[in-house]
């Protein structure tokens, strides 16, 4: 009997690797793309706007997590505050952002609305995800574009692999890219 229960617990377990496979190969795939994009049209926007005279900043959290990611080997108070920073940053938010932006927001009531809604809903929540950016800081900065941009492109990526770990999966890519970006001097 052990046996059996074993070969069963092998089987499902190469049944959940098999099945998630193609999905993590679509969000892999997806990441660098997404990335680019929403990275790019930052950068875009801000230099049309600056082409209308127009100086548009980086989100101010960018500069904080800057500011602490520089000063976070000066002592161990500092390094255990941008540990807490980098959970919070690469795991915790995109795990409840994309449960709400695009689990509650936009899968849940587009399943019985139908196609037309759907792309409706992921407008919405993606512009929600951006707004959501902006209730502590001031408006608008040069991300403002980009992030509606990445919230359609999560919602395009739930609907591709109808696994709400994947956009989770792809956000906190995101965040680790931006954050190794903020790292490297340019």
């Amino acid at each position: 009997m052990p046996r059996t229960f074993q070969n069963y617990l092998r089987m499902a377990a190469y049944a959940i690797i098999f099945s998630m496979n193609g999905k993590l190969k679509t969000t892999l795939r997806a990441w660098p793309i997404i990335a680019g994009m929403t990275i790019g049209i930052c950068f875009l926007t801000q230099s049309v706007a600056k082409l209308f005279g127009v100086d548009l900043p980086d989100q101010q959290n960018i500069d904080i997590v800057r500011q602490w990611l520089q000063h976070a080997f000066d002592s161990a108070k500092n390094f255990v505050t941008c540990t807490f920073l980098l959970t919070q940053v690469l795991i915790l938010l995109p795990v409840i952002e994309e449960a709400i932006f695009r689990g509650l927001l936009w899968k849940l009531p587009s399943r019985p609305l139908g196609r037309r809604l759907s792309i409706a809903l992921s407008v919405l929540s993606s512009a929600l995800f951006s707004a959501a950016h902006y209730i502590m800081q001031p408006f608008p900065d040069a991300a403002f574009l980009a992030l509606f941009f990445f919230g359609l492109a999560q919602c395009w990526l739930y609907a591709k692999t109808d696994r709400i770990w994947c956009p989770m999966l792809n956000h906190f890519l995101f965040n680790l890219t931006n954050l190794i970006l903020l790292v490297i001097p340019i």
